[in-house]
């Protein structure tokens, strides 16, 4: 079933995962469940991989979609954004990078190859299968563009400017919605509040 943008519209936009949330689903993705139907959701590996990649990149989902094997050289990743046009040219994590890498290997891979024959809609509906499952509200495949967002942000010294050109927004006001400050953070700072005199 494709669950169209304005169904999230109704609902509520699309939110930050938390890291805890973000390896559950990964995990449910590459090993499958059984839900309590009894219907069975089968592993799906390329859907996990792309996903991860849209945490570690900070891409859509589209654009993750569209990367071919020489998207990636010497320890960067360049690619065209599909909304904006604009490149995108920059270092990533050398993990990504050499995943990458033995992905293409493993699956032999030429290097105009896409790494993905998959659509969105068939991301969107392996993700809302895990998510109904786990009973998570309001996750979406912009979610993990979203936790990128949040992570380079709280990694990076709250440095708003550079999230908005990792993620290649027009404006600041754009990236302020996509940062979220992470449940832990929250919990953490709540935790140590005391008035309470004895």
């Amino acid at each position: 079933m494709f669950i169209c943008p304005t169904y999230y519209k109704n609902k509520m936009a699309s939110r930050p995962l938390e890291l805890s949330e973000y390896r559950e689903i990964v995990r449910l993705l590459n090993n499958g469940f059984i839900a309590e139907n009894k219907s069975v959701f089968r592993p799906n590996k390329p859907v996990a991989i792309a996903l991860q990649l849209e945490a570690s990149l900070g891409l859509r989902i589209g654009d993750v979609l569209s990367l071919r094997v020489n998207n990636f050289r010497d320890g960067k990743l360049e690619i065209h954004e599909e909304k904006t046009g604009k490149l995108q040219y920059r270092d990533i994590h050398r993990g990504v990078y050499d995943y990458v890498r033995d992905y293409a290997i493993e699956n032999q891979l030429p290097p105009t190859a896409k790494l993905f024959i998959i659509s969105v809609r068939a991301v969107q509906d392996r993700l809302k299968a895990v998510t109904d499952y786990l009973r998570l509200e309001n996750i979406t495949t912009h979610s993990f563009r979203k936790m990128y967002a949040t992570c380079a942000y709280e990694e990076n010294n709250n440095n708003l400017e550079l999230v908005k050109e990792l993620l290649n927004h027009s404006t600041i006001a754009t990236t302020q919605r996509y940062i979220r400050v992470s449940q832990q953070s929250i919990n953490t700072a709540s935790a140590k509040v005391n008035f309470i005199e004895l």
